[in-house]
């Protein structure tokens, strides 16, 4: 079996975003628990094939925010880019102000 093809196979799985994230070099999924800044994760809803992996970074970011695109795949700023926008300006706007 092909990595492509096990790597898709992993996401249809209930074990949760960690399979998906798996990879060669996995240092950066493993230091997700260490980014201190707010984050915005942003998914498609009808992205399934990476549904657990966003919430999986979500949970581990400890300042991580979720927001699903209704109606929107892979590229929801290219399916839904009015309802993109708004969650990133949302998300902009809810942080605070530099001195």
């Amino acid at each position: 079996m092909t990595r492509a093809r096990q790597a898709s196979r992993g996401t249809r799985s209930r074990r949760g975003g960690a399979q998906l994230l798996a990879q060669a070099g996995d240092h950066i999924i493993a230091g997700l628990d260490k980014i201190t800044v707010p984050t915005l994760v942003l998914v498609g809803a009808d992205d399934t094939h990476f549904l657990a992996a966003a919430d999986y970074m979500a949970r581990k970011i400890p300042r991580g925010t979720r927001v699903t695109i209704p109606n929107a795949g892979h590229a929801s700023n290219l399916h839904q880019p009015a309802a993109f926008n708004r969650a990133v300006t949302q998300f902009l706007g809810g942080l605070p102000v530099a001195t």
